[in-house]
């Protein structure tokens, strides 16, 4: 063996001892270490796990290792969370949240069935009664409806009733549990989805509802009425819950239990009742008003068939041979409730009508429970009935009067008379009976006139008669004037003017007025004819007093309303009347129109009886005579009130009307005698301690009061001699006399019917002026003006229709 080191043994050798010498300095050790240390193996890095993580270490066991732990019992906010996820709720907390409310909906649950109490049969028709009081919220008017009601003990009961309401309204009645949960959800979806309320499906459901009717609206007493029908199938045996609920059902006619609904349709008491009529009355329960034979025979005994087929098919209580056997029953009249009599009576119709219109049902408002606030002033009203009751005893039995007052600033119905005994009479001579409008109509032609930018100066031909293309027109007692301008034949009534005007500027344009005033175009009579302008369509006195309340109050057009605020049983809020003001006319237009409309009612005009009963207080109106008499109308109103008067006198079969029959001191029948009067005796009454308010004074187009100047007027000769007629002319509806002149003793010619008018073509030609009688004067053609200047056709030659 050599001797010899191998090489670089000793080379190996003294390395590792300067190694070690050097690693005795600090600066040395670390840099050994540096260079001793291993180079990391090339890995592929999972996401979300930190770089340096022994990739020996398993994936669960570095999970709960990292995983922050809560900080409170139901880590809330959430541990390791940041932003939204940090306080979105942990399944801790919703677990406890849930156990927290099943636990507190038992101890409501247990709450509520331990102060809910069954209540007695007496207990439910006295929660239903609707009331009405007046504007003050206070004084009663009247009521909905009469509590006609007798309990029957249930042995009383026949069981032809009981089998036909089971078989009816709840065949599964013995055996349900007093609810229907199908019912509960199905009613429950659709209240929620904004339909109409739905009952209840079961019969004992439909007794507790009877009982909640118009006192519950929250979902806390709607879990009562459950809980109360559990209660009651519990407590009480079937045959007496059936019992009580048909004494306490409401079957319409005001009445209350079968009983009075027996003695109600079929005059006997219910233990004489056949199987058709047990029938029939338990037809009309889902909706007695809708369903009364008297009212909707056809429903009503498509309903009836359907109770004897469910006895037969359903419930097996009749026979096939017996239900053929059976005819569908008669009943008897209807006999209104008494707190319908009198005047109030046509306030109450008013009321309900109203109601309906705005979506309640029928029933609702006889079972509802609910408190009505009408717009009816107590003061106003007992003037109205007052001026009525104060006519002359020789008036004709079969006059009729109607009247309406208006608040113009909210269209608040503040009086109403629809007749003298509501239950002698059910129409509404205010709001249902229509008269012609006569020469009230006049105040539409004006309005329309003044939009289109014509001047209360400017001038037309008064003469009498006057024949527009056929048409031929004369002024009461054919009394005849020259050139007046609006203003005058305002303040006399006179047609031939108003009827040039109507030609003139376009028939069309009347009618468009009259639409916008709120009359609707559907208004028997109303066209856009020339003869428009003498009143020949047929309106209401509501109507007449809703149009003239919108030149009341300044151009803006308001919904005449009788109903203020509902509210149910329990105090809720039910409705409440919302202003649906719109301006329809400019308001110089209605300020220049009430202008014009205070000369009837001055001291030389057609209605001069309201300027001395009221002792001068500022008052705009007009007068109307319809044709041949038959009927007459005063519309007037102040800042604060309008009134309308309509009288008209039917024939005794109710058909046709007849000339009004002259009593008392007038007569002559028009507008400015008996309904002036009864206006002025309305509002002097009415109005007694209120300021008088004075009227705007006439305006320009842009609404600046106009500087009074003298104005410069061509006048005609005034004829003396009345002129001949031409041949077989067309009679027009006549109105006042004029006050400068008293009213020929000869009454004039009665007018024939508006539909006999002749209605000019659509493209009429141009007229001949018409022929001037041979002893009449010479007189020159007037020029009339529209009060700026600008010339236009003579109004003896009018333009053709616009």
């Amino acid at each position: 063996m050599s001797d010899k080191t191998p090489k670089g043994t000793s080379r190996t050798r003294s390395s590792g001892k300067r190694a070690a010498r050097a690693a005795t300095t600090p600066a040395a050790a670390s840099l050994s270490r540096s260079r001793t240390k291993p180079r990391p193996e090339t890995t592929t890095r999972t996401p979300g796990r930190p770089s340096d993580a022994p990739s020996s270490t398993p994936r669960g066991n570095r999970r709960a290792k990292n995983k922050p732990k809560p900080t409170n019992l139901l880590n809330y906010p959430r541990a390791g969370r940041e932003g939204f996820w940090r306080w979105w709720p942990s399944w801790r907390l919703l677990s406890a949240v849930f156990v927290l409310l099943f636990f507190a909906g038992i101890g409501f649950g247990a709450w509520l069935y331990a102060t809910t109490d069954v209540p007695e049969p007496t207990d439910i028709a006295v929660a239903q009664t609707t009331r009405v009081y007046y504007a003050d919220g206070e004084t009663l008017i009247g009521e909905f409806s009469d509590l006609n009601r007798t309990i029957l003990p249930a042995d009383e009961i026949p069981d032809n009733v009981k089998e036909a309401v089971v078989a009816s309204e709840d065949s599964t009645f013995y055996e349900n549990r007093g609810i229907s949960p199908k019912g509960i959800v199905r009613a429950l979806v659709n209240n929620l989805s904004g339909g109409s309320r739905q009952g209840a499906s079961t019969i004992t459901q439909q007794y507790v509802e009877n009982y909640y009717t118009g006192k519950v609206t929250s979902y806390t007493g709607k879990v009562r009425e459950m809980i109360m029908a559990v209660k009651i199938d519990q407590e009480l045996d079937k045959n007496e819950i059936l019992s009580r609920y048909l004494n306490t059902i409401y079957f319409g006619r005001s009445a209350y239990g079968i009983e009075e609904a027996a003695q109600a349709y079929f005059g006997k008491s219910a233990s004489e009742l056949d199987d058709a009529e047990a029938a029939l009355l338990v037809a009309v329960i889902p909706a007695p008003s809708a369903y009364d034979p008297a009212k909707n025979p056809d429903k009503a005994k498509a309903l009836w068939q359907r109770v004897i087929d469910r006895e037969v098919n359903e419930t097996g209580t009749l026979t096939k041979e017996e239900a053929d056997k059976l005819s569908f029953p008669e009943t008897i009249e209807y006999k209104r409730q008494s707190s319908l009599r009198g005047t109030n009576g046509y306030l109450m119709m008013t009321v309900r009508k109203e109601l309906e219109a705005r979506g309640f049902d029928e029933d609702d408002i006889d079972t509802g429970g609910y408190t009505i606030v009408s717009t009816i002033d107590k003061h106003t009203q007992e003037s109205t009935v007052e001026a009525i009751n104060d006519l002359p005893e020789d008036r004709p039995e079969n006059n009729h009067v109607g009247t309406v007052s208006i608040d113009p600033s909210t269209g608040a119905i503040r009086a109403l008379y629809g007749g003298e005994d509501y239950l002698k009479q059910q129409r509404n001579d205010a709001t249902q009976s229509r008269m012609q409008a006569g020469s009230t109509f006049k105040a539409f032609t004006l309005v329309a006139a003044l939009e289109e930018g014509y001047s209360l100066h400017s001038h037309w031909d008064a003469s009498s008669p006057r024949t527009f293309k056929g048409w031929t027109v004369k002024n009461f007692g054919n009394a005849s004037r020259g050139s007046v301008d609006l203003l005058t034949a305002t303040r006399h009534s006179y047609n031939t003017p108003y009827a040039a005007l109507n030609v003139d500027m376009g028939a069309e344009k009347t009618r468009e007025a009259a639409i916008k005033m709120g009359l609707s175009e559907k208004t028997p009579g109303l066209d856009d004819s020339p003869s428009n302008v003498l009143g020949s369509s047929s309106l209401t006195v509501l109507e007449l007093a809703g149009s003239y309340s919108v030149i009341a109050s300044g151009g803006i057009k308001r919904t005449p309303h009788i109903v203020e605020k509902v509210t149910n049983a329990d105090g809720s809020h039910k409705y409440a009347y919302k202003d649906d003001g719109e301006r329809v006319l400019k308001e110089s237009t209605a300020i220049n129109a009430t202008v014009a409309l205070q000369e009837p009612t001055s001291s030389r005009g057609s209605a001069r009886i309201v300027n001395e009963k009221m002792d001068g207080r500022p008052v705009a109106g007009k007068t109307g005579t319809s044709s041949s008499f038959r009927s007459a109308l005063f519309v007037g109103y102040t800042p604060q009130l309008v009134t309308a008067v309509g009288m008209f006198q039917p024939s005794a079969d109710g058909r046709t009307e007849e000339p009004l029959t002259p009593f008392g001191p007038w007569e002559d029948m028009t507008g400015g005698g008996a309904p002036a009067s009864i206006f002025a005796d309305i509002m002097t009454s009415a109005l007694d301690g209120q300021d008088e308010v004075d009227f705007h004074d006439e305006v320009d187009s842009e609404g600046k009061k106009k500087r009074k100047k003298r104005k410069k007027r061509t006048h005609a000769p005034r004829r003396t001699t009345q002129p001949k007629a031409p041949a077989q002319p067309s009679e027009q509806p006549s109105e006042e006399p004029p006050a400068t002149e008293e009213p020929s003793e000869e009454a004039p010619e009665p007018a024939p019917e508006p539909s006999e008018q002749p209605t000019p073509s659509s493209k009429p030609e141009k007229p001949k002026p018409e022929p001037e009688p041979s002893e009449k004067p010479k007189t020159p053609k007037v020029q009339p003006t529209r009060g700026n200047d600008k010339p236009v056709e003579p109004t003896v030659t009018p333009k053709e229709p616009r």
